[in-house]
């Protein structure tokens, strides 16, 4: 079960080009004595997004279109009022052939031309900064012979715009506005203006001025849309159309909308005007309803799922892998379930750790969650944590890249594989496999360590060697039981520095990660044996004395 943001923007797609001989933007014939291509725009009905006019720096693609493309995709700027290209571009000879002159707003350096018509999506979220301008296609055709005049593009728009106007008589404060059921995708023939939909139907988020939310779709024939307009106090209101209805291009529709504490949900059926007229979508309330109830003899008002956004909760992962060193958290996200988080993506090692805790804190009284009866948990499972005091760390059996969920109310942990939903997950209730360390052989080339007053509360012994060669964990070991442990010092580092350490017995990892207490950087020499003498003061590190076994 893998979250995303529902509101992500949809990526503008754009077609391949077929029997393309131009890049866009290059020069065409420019050695010819050929008329200079230069075109101006018009308007029709109005402009653009920002419902005034192009505005300097716009640009947009121009296409020349004969047997094949002669001119494609070339980028043009309005600069200083005019449409301008960095290169010029140049007629053909035969100045009797007619062409399809074709232009596009906004530019898209893939836009290559396509028989088949140009794919583009509107943006999911038009709330977002020049998310509901980028979801203004204009688009204008016109024929033309070659010619010294500019050629006047009559632009207009592709899509179709729905205005809503709310009257709010609640004590709520209206927080954001949907319209949920359109198709946000669609190919466009620029000639005909039609456009053929493709994809999933999908949500977009309106964007805002005063009390009026504007919204971009596609064309669309027969479709049932709702609005949903969401509060900051979490009230809903849903508005649903009484009757399948087409989104027309160039066309808009206004919703009147009044929301109060007892409508819940009511049927509009839209009117189509032109872009810029204020033609109204009308509608009937449904009266005295309140959530849950129905009318004598009636169906209950229907209120559907308001649209999920997932937000960081207070709560995070951390542990011995690489994105955290058990300093950094990775953040626990909510999910549609309630209770249930989520961190998706993480990358784990074998045999890593970690803990659920309130993000960057150990205080006494704040969230740290660790194993339960299971510690050594296996991909896709599940299991029930604890958040006993001094609970141990949970370890992930293998490699791998991971989704963690916990559940808040239940301390139910999940290790899926990443993208995995948590139904496929089983029950874990014993141990994983936890790593098999093998008893070194003990050689004449072999350090000892007594640990004294390290003995205590279970610890585990390690040494750290290091020279300007590298670096290397080994695992301590007692293999006579005599109290004192053994290690071979690894090959290489006979010349070189060592450090004893006093390892966490909730903790199998041997590296930094599991450490409690440390020797000094100590020099390897002619001396084989070195003994703990008492605790670090106000600090870790260890004091000791070295001699021969």
């Amino acid at each position: 079960m893998k979250f995303t943001k529902l509101f992500a923007m949809v990526a503008v797609l754009a077609v391949a080009t077929t029997a393309c001989q131009n890049e866009p933007g290059t020069e065409v014939n420019p050695n010819q004595e050929g008329k200079l291509i230069s075109v101006t725009h018009s308007l029709y009905n109005f402009s653009r997004a920002t419902d005034t006019a192009f505005e300097e720096g716009d640009q947009i693609g121009l296409h020349i279109i004969t047997d094949d493309a002669y001119l494609n995709n070339a980028l043009y700027t309005l600069t200083n009022g005019k449409l301008t290209s960095a290169t010029p571009n140049y007629w053909y000879q035969d100045e009797e052939k007619v062409a399809d002159v074709l232009a596009y707003y906004p530019y898209n350096a893939q836009g290559a031309y396509s028989a088949e018509g140009y794919a583009f999506a509107v943006q999911a979220d038009q709330s977002k900064e020049g998310a509901y301008a980028a979801s203004d296609l204009l688009i204008a055709a016109t024929t033309s012979k070659p010619t010294a005049e500019a050629v006047e593009l009559p632009f207009r728009h592709a899509g179709s715009k729905v205005v809503v106007k709310i009257s709010n008589d609640s004590d709520d404060v209206v927080k954001d506005v949907y319209i949920s059921g359109v198709y946000t995708a669609a190919t466009f023939n620029f000639k005909s203006g039609e456009a053929t939909v493709s994809g999933e139907k999908a949500t977009i988020k309106g964007a805002v001025a005063g009390n009026d939310w504007t919204m971009i779709v596609v064309p669309q024939q027969s479709v049932s849309p709702k609005l949903i307009v969401t509060t900051t106090t979490e009230g809903q209101y849903t508005f649903n159309i009484a009757a399948a209805t087409d989104l027309v291009a160039g066309k808009v529709a206004t919703a009147n909308l009044t929301i109060s504490k007892e409508l819940v949900s009511t049927d509009f059926t839209p009117e189509i005007s032109d872009w810029e007229s204020n033609g109204n979508i009308e509608f009937n309330p449904s009266e005295g309803n309140t959530p849950g109830e129905g009318e004598e003899g009636g169906d209950d008002p229907v209120v559907p799922e308001k649209p999920f956004v997932s937000e960081a909760s207070e709560l995070g992962v951390v542990g011995s892998f690489a994105a955290s060193g058990w300093a950094n958290d990775v953040v626990l996200y909510t999910t549609p379930t309630e209770g249930l988080l989520v961190a998706e993506g993480v990358e784990f090692a074998a045999y890593n750790e970690f803990k659920i805790r309130t993000v960057g804190s150990w205080k006494e009284g704040d969230v740290n969650v660790g194993a339960g009866a299971v510690n050594y948990i296996q991909a896709n499972k599940y299991f029930t944590a604890s958040d006993a005091s001094g609970v141990g760390n949970i370890f992930v059996e293998a490699a791998g890249t991971y989704d963690i969920y916990y559940n808040v109310n239940t301390l139910v942990v999940y290790l899926m594989t990443a993208g995995t939903d948590i139904a496929e997950a089983t029950e874990q209730t014993e141990n994983g496999k936890e790593p098999v360390f093998e008893e070194p052989e003990v050689s004449d080339n072999v350090l000892y360590l007594a640990p004294g007053v390290w003995s205590a509360d279970g610890a585990w012994f390690a040494a750290y060697f290091f020279n300007d060669g590298g670096n290397v964990w080994n695992k301590m070991t007692d293999s006579d039981s005599d109290g004192v442990y053994e290690v071979n010092i690894p090959t290489g580092f006979e010349v070189g520095s060592v450090i004893f350490c006093r390892m966490d017995p909730a903790k199998s990892v041997v590296d930094w990660s599991s450490k409690w207490n440390q020797s000094n950087d100590l020099t390897i020499g002619e001396e084989n044996l070195y003994t703990i003498s008492d605790w670090g003061q106000n600090t870790d590190v260890c004091p000791g004395t070295w001699s021969v076994k």
